[in-house]
């Protein structure tokens, strides 16, 4: 019997020459430590902007009193993946759509081939108030995007108050979701998996997101 389970990578490739939101400076840097033995590599993080590359914001990135990265439940929701060409995605994209409770509601717009260059941080993709309000109503348990940020770079960032506010974690920065439509496509289903740097304080952090995908195993004939 095969191993039914399979993974694809949702998160972005970092290096020093990284942009962080709005897309004008580094989001990463790197610093090689002379660690005074022969032939041992020493790395150091000199800079880090917790919300470069494919990140988490955690409630205390909008909300005073809410938690911070280390506060959020582990936990592996079921993947719903909902495709939208529209620059502002509109409440409608939720239309036929099973319960969405304790599910990771995922937003492909085909955004994602844009990360990496400074073009990825203008004009896109982002969530109209009334669908972030829908999600929380909806009892989502997390929702991730292919772009920079759910709400637009003029603000006043509604997506992320009403988000946050209800306690609901975001994913920014995602990739490889058209990748992943093609697997739902042809019959599985898949949980993800995002868990942030566990240190206090942080109102957001980089994550590895990855989709885990399952199918049913056929038995063996006997």
């Amino acid at each position: 019997m095969t191993d039914p389970r399979e993974f694809v990578d949702l998160t972005q490739m970092l290096d020093e020459g990284s942009l962080s939101y709005p897309g004008t400076m580094s989001g990463i840097a790197l610093e090689r430590v002379d660690s005074g033995i022969p032939e041992v590599t020493l790395t150091h993080l000199a800079h880090l902007d917790m919300h470069c590359g494919t990140h988490l914001d955690a409630p205390l990135h909008f909300i005073p009193t809410g938690c911070d990265v280390t506060a959020i439940p582990l936990g592996l929701p079921e993947i719903v993946l909902v495709r939208s060409q529209e620059r502002q995605i509109p409440l409608q994209s939720l239309r036929g759509l099973p319960s969405l409770r304790g599910k990771a509601v995922l937003f492909t717009t085909g955004w994602e081939q844009h990360a990496g260059t400074a073009s990825y941080f203008s004009g896109f993709p982002s969530l109209c108030p009334e669908l972030a309000a829908a999600l929380v109503d909806r009892g989502a348990s997390v929702v991730g995007i292919d772009s920079p940020s759910v709400d637009p770079a003029s603000g006043p960032f509604a997506a992320h108050r009403l988000l946050l506010g209800g306690g609901i974690p975001i994913l920014e920065g995602l990739v490889q979701l058209e990748v992943l439509s093609e697997r739902l496509a042809a019959g599985r289903t898949a949980r993800l998996i995002a868990f942030p740097l566990r240190i206090r304080s942080l109102d957001g952090s980089p994550v590895r997101a990855v989709a885990w995908l399952t199918r049913r195993t056929v038995p063996s004939p006997s």
